[in-house]
């Protein structure tokens, strides 16, 4: 079922019950529809705009998603909180026909409505009058979610409508989403983990709760207890940070009766404290990348069961209805690199024809042909169970972001003025620099400059120097002997 007819639906049966509690305004379904469209109406310019939307976590960012969906468009999140230099690559390719935004986050961006050339600007504290009453025709795609490129530029995933309905369909039935479900919302809306989220908690008629205090994002667990959340869904490093602030408590989780991860690799220690905290509760791993639309696997884990389902990290489970996940390129068929079909896989990338050629090709199954996403990640399949093993190339996720090492590798490089290679031990990213002086080199002021071109996440957290980078036969640098000298080494 389209999303749009999910949530116009879901408003219309209740249209008193509470669609999202953001900080002390409290907003229903009735009055959320309404925005919807009003918002619709100054955003429909044309057949089917191209929509930025430039909020934060708020009702309005929300409410501009289905506003897009209802004007017959399709949108691309921007994360205001970004470098500036980061923002305008995703404006600047995006090229919108509409941008949604605010005074607010104009001035928290340092942008204004010149920003954004010939587009026309909706500012959502001054809507017009008018409201439109019925759904445009939908165009393909829902939305535009741009990740990080390997040369720096960010990469334009577009996502189709029908996929993105299938995966809600999937997702509401397969979490038992009912209104009396309150559910985070702690990813940031530029993060692909927040379309679960959003449309999953308000296709369904439960409340969604924005993670916006930094009290609430620097103590999940605390936000957790005073939401009386039954759904949290994040990258599962965020339990790391419940754990390290000594947060796992039963007096915090007692309410949740679902936590779902994604994003990143999920480990026992994560399941085991928050079983610790609830022994009650259900854990949901699931895996993919944005190109299929959030996820398209699960697993689901209890007290009991999950331990039979750990080796080094937690499965990546099965894939969902409707989808299909083969392993190709390896030496049998329990390893090779995931390739994904199904009606949820991407329809490509933005303005990138060359590289969607590359990574969406066919793939014969069954004697039929299918258009396959190649994802580049490398599993392999031990008692029946999947399980992620690495990445083909040099993209890796730290903390859930996707983060391309030749990105940062370049953007050091351009300070330094010499050799660098980056490799992620313990999902921390550490940055080695080639024949670089100790007096020459200060690494408070390379992360300064690192800030006006990499986002927070990208950023190294530790350096080490070196006379030179150890290389293999083919006279390649070594990641892996670079990976063993963090092991034994010095942090710089």
């Amino acid at each position: 079922m389209d999303v749009l007819d999910r949530f116009l639906d879901t408003a219309k049966r209740l249209p008193n019950h509470i669609s999202i509690s953001d900080g002390d305004v409290q907003v229903t379904y009735g009055q959320l529809a309404e925005r919807v469209g009003r918002m619709a109406c100054d955003i429909g310019v044309n057949e089917h705009p191209k929509v930025l939307i430039y909020l934060s976590q708020c009702c309005d960012s929300y409410g501009a998603m289905f506003a897009t969906l209802m004007a017959g468009g399709y949108y691309a999140p921007v994360n205001i909180e970004a470098p500036l230099a980061r923002q305008r690559l995703v404006i600047d390719q995006f090229c919108p026909d509409v941008v949604v935004t605010s005074s607010r986050a104009l001035e928290k961006g340092g942008l204004t409505d010149q920003s954004f050339g010939s587009a026309h600007v909706v500012d959502v504290d001054d809507l017009g009058h008018g409201t439109m009453a019925e759904p445009r025709p939908p165009h393909e795609l829902a939305y535009v979610m741009f990740t990080s490129g390997s040369t720096g530029v960010p990469k334009g995933v577009m996502v189709g409508r029908q996929g993105l309905g299938h995966y809600i369909d999937w997702a509401i039935e397969a979490m038992a989403v009912t209104p009396q479900d309150k559910w985070s919302q702690f990813p940031p809306i530029s993060f692909d983990l927040s379309v679960l989220d959003i449309y999953g908690a308000l296709c369904a008629g439960a409340t969604l709760y924005p993670f916006v205090q930094q009290i609430d994002r620097m103590m999940p667990a605390l936000g957790i207890q005073k939401f009386g959340l039954t759904i949290w869904n994040s990258v599962p490093s965020v339990v790391g940070m419940m754990a390290q602030a000594k947060q796992l408590t039963a007096a915090n989780l007692k309410t949740l009766r679902l936590a779902t991860f994604c994003g990143e690799p999920l480990f026992s220690q994560h399941v085991e404290g928050l079983f610790g905290a609830n022994p009650d509760l259900q854990v949901h791993n699931t895996y993919g990348p944005t190109e299929a639309t959030v996820s398209f696997t699960l697993i689901p884990l209890t007290q009991g069961s999950f331990r039979n389902h750990c080796t080094a990290t937690v499965a990546l489970g099965a894939p969902i209805t409707g989808m299909d996940l083969h392993l190709v390129g390896g030496a049998d068929e329990n390893e090779g690199e995931i390739v994904i079909t199904g009606p949820q896989v991407a329809k490509g990338y933005w303005g990138k024809p060359d590289l969607s050629k590359k990574v969406f090709r066919s793939l014969t199954v069954s004697g039929q042909d299918h258009i396959a996403y190649y994802t580049g990640d490398w599993a392999v399949r031990k008692n029946g169970d999947l399980y992620f093993m690495s990445r083909i190339d040099s993209q890796v996720k730290i903390h859930g972001f996707r983060v391309e090492l030749e990105d940062v590798n370049a953007a050091v490089r351009n300070i330094v003025a010499c050799d660098v290679s980056s490799v992620v031990v313990e999902n921390d990213l550490h940055c080695f620099i080639e024949n670089v002086e100790s007096t020459s080199f200060d690494p408070i002021s390379v992360v300064d400059s690192l800030r006006k071109h990499l986002e927070n996440y990208a950023i190294p957290k530790f350096f080490h120097q070196v006379d030179s980078l150890p290389r293999n036969v083919n006279d390649k640098i070594d990641l892996k002997a670079l990976e063993d000298r963090v092991q034994k080494g010095a942090k710089v």
